[in-house]
């Protein structure tokens, strides 16, 4: 796709259809690594008639949360501002990096300097209330509140204070009041809470069950929480600062129990311009619609710079609340989304025809009249890819799978447990696993989670496979003719990156099934270990078995497609995969820019370990 930094021109009947728009509020959320990224971002967005900007994506991870090293808990909360912790009252000052306080607070002030010079607001996004050093607790134990932390995904407990002890709100009070002194344009404060070490006292939804102090234990969840936001509310009233805040639980899925039993009771104690779960006080209307999807969100990453389909179907809701917020997601696409966003502003979710025309119109900006149906046909391919993806989203597959359980860069060999530290260098510290090498060692207990496990489930997982690469080949077909019927040559250099990052989505949906078919066959050889072992000399005319030639298939399969994947990477000067800047910033949530080598040493190790195989089965002898 094509990705200038120019949106496009904003005609007048933009510009008129917002004068009459019921949103009251429109608060752009961009990606910024930089300050003159966000200082680009802040004019487009005023450009755009946003009235807001985000200001929290994108800080530096709060790396001094993670107390325990091979503790990979923290992953989930340190790359989530916490105010309390950034803007910390002095009685909390002893607790916290307050050289990183400082670091993230600098970025902050110069970003609402940025949004000053535009026009703009700002709006706050994070988690609360959130997880407080353990130090702190030890000195303050009647301030410890509720337990948070996933348990089979941290070494170590983890608490968040007690929002019902008035020394608890006083410092959140004092911070609240603090961020308001030095980012002034802060209106609106957006928190997730139950996921991501935050959450409640009392709260059914927490990873622990439902825990808290006993002082607070009759306490209803109603008071609860809307003195919490009520408070919030109150300190910035007495330092003359109106805000508003919309607390979210996190979406339960079939497994998980909703953070609050009675969300009715707590929105009818809420004042205008607060809201829980998007209703807000007292009678529950409509607080904010999203639109956009954030970045992490996208089924494709870390392959960057593949359109996201649910772009094209939330862009606009079919009734706007007076707050909307866009995210847009893969910096890669930052020009796309934005005019993807500016086609389709226009248009009403339910109208089906009028979104096709202005994306048919989008289509021949892309490229020609001529060509405008193809790029349509990409769309609706990624589309299917995208459907077809999320039938295994436990979070995003490749999300879960390729980075936090770094199936991209560990090698499969039959004996993970037998290799060597050097061997397990370039990915065992970036797991997300907490518990045990023998978790650590199965490719897919991801978090505690064996979502993919099982004969059956490699059946499954394997159509799945087979109907996504269906879908990404035709798309990059229809790319390359794309890309060799353009006569521009910025067009034709941008939909030929998008041929390599469609190939390279490829080659993780394919490595995906091999790592699930890989582990099932692993569980199937050990589940049989001990009724018929190897034969060390088999007679002349001895055949492999179906298990043997199903598992070497697979893991030369996998070999051959960590090859091309790694040939895709070192033949693109472009972005393929997003990646850190230092080898030093990779963690858990972010790949290596060594990540070329580390494929091959995938490679290397695999081809090394040919030979474990007569450990597990016999050895044909034709």
């Amino acid at each position: 796709m094509e990705i200038p930094n120019k949106v496009g021109h904003i005609d007048s009947k933009t510009k008129e259809s917002r004068d009459t728009d019921p949103v009251s509020t429109l608060i752009f959320d961009l990606t910024s690594d930089s300050i003159e990224r966000f200082e680009e971002n802040a004019g487009t967005a005023s450009d755009f008639g946003a009235t807001h900007m985000v200001i929290t994506g994108d800080l530096p991870p709060a790396r001094w949360q993670r107390v325990l090293p091979d503790d990979p808990y923290p992953e989930w909360f340190m790359w989530h501002p916490d105010f309390l912790k950034l803007f910390a009252p002095e009685t909390l000052k002893p607790y916290v990096d307050l050289a990183y306080a400082e670091r993230v607070r600098e970025i902050l002030r110069r970003r609402c300097v940025a949004l000053r010079t535009h026009g703009l607001k700002a709006a706050w996004s994070s988690n609360a209330p959130q997880v407080l050093p353990e130090a702190f607790f030890i000195d303050h134990p009647d301030l410890r509140g509720p337990r948070v932390d996933q348990m089979h995904r941290a070494r170590m407990p983890y608490f968040a204070p007690c929002v019902d002890q008035p020394e608890t709100m006083l410092l959140y009070r004092q911070a609240v009041q603090n961020l308001l002194a030095e980012c002034p344009e802060i209106e609106i404060f957006s928190f997730l809470t139950t996921d991501c070490g935050s959450g409640f006292c009392w709260s059914p939804g927490l990873y622990p069950g439902i825990n808290g102090p006993l002082w607070c234990r009759e306490r209803p969840m109603a008071d609860r929480v809307s003195g919490f936001l009520i408070d919030l509310q109150d300190a910035a009233a007495d330092v003359g600062r109106t805000i508003e805040i919309n607390i979210n639980q996190i979406e339960p899925r079939q497994w998980m129990i909703p953070s609050f039993g009675s969300p009715m009771e707590i929105v009818r104690r809420l004042r205008p311009g607060l809201a829980l779960n998007g209703m807000e006080g007292p009678d529950g209307r409509r607080f904010m619609d999203h639109s956009g999807i954030r970045s992490w969100r996208s089924p494709f990453l870390p392959v960057v710079g593949i359109p996201n389909p649910s772009l094209f179907r939330t862009t606009q809701p079919d009734e706007a609340a007076p707050r909307r917020t866009v995210s847009f997601g893969d910096p890669a696409l930052r020009g796309f989304n934005l005019r993807l966003y500016q086609a389709l502003s226009e248009c009403a979710a339910s109208d089906h025809v009028a979104r096709l025309m202005a994306m048919r119109a989008l289509a021949e900006e892309e490229t020609t009249a001529e060509l405008a149906d193809d790029v349509l046909s990409v769309w609706a391919a990624l589309s299917e890819l995208d459907i077809r993806l999320d039938t295994l989203d436990f979070g995003p597959m490749f999300r879960m799978g390729h980075l936090l359980g770094r199936w991209i860069n560990r090698p499969l060999v039959p004996f993970p447990d037998e290799l060597t530290e050097e061997e397990k260098a370039h990915y065992r510290p970036y797991l997300f696993q907490a518990k045990s090498e023998e978790q650590a060692d199965n490719l897919v207990d991801i978090q505690g989670m064996r979502m993919y496990e099982g004969w059956g489930a490699k059946l499954l997982f394997e159509r799945v496979i087979e109907t996504s690469v269906a879908a990404v080949r035709k798309a990059t077909r229809i790319v390359a003719r794309i890309r060799d019927g353009v006569s521009d040559r910025t067009k034709e250099h941008s939909w030929g990156i998008c041929a390599r990052r469609l190939e390279a989505v490829e080659c993780l949906v394919l490595s995906a099934g091999h790592v699930v078919a890989y582990q099932a066959f692993l569980d199937r050889a050990r589940a049989q270990a001990g009724e018929e072992e190897p034969e060390p000399a088999p007679p002349l005319g001895t055949r492999n078995s179906w298990e043997r030639e199903g598992i070497m298939q697979v893991a030369r399969d996998e070999i051959d497609t960590t090859v091309r994947l790694r040939r895709l990477l070192l033949d693109s000067d472009d972005d393929i995969i997003v990646t850190a800047e230092r080898a030093d910033d990779e963690t858990i949530q972010l790949l290596s820019p060594r990540l070329a080598d580390q494929l091959k040493r995938k490679i290397d190790i695999m081809n090394v370990h040919w030979l474990d195989y007569d450990r597990l089965y016999t050895r044909a002898n034709p």
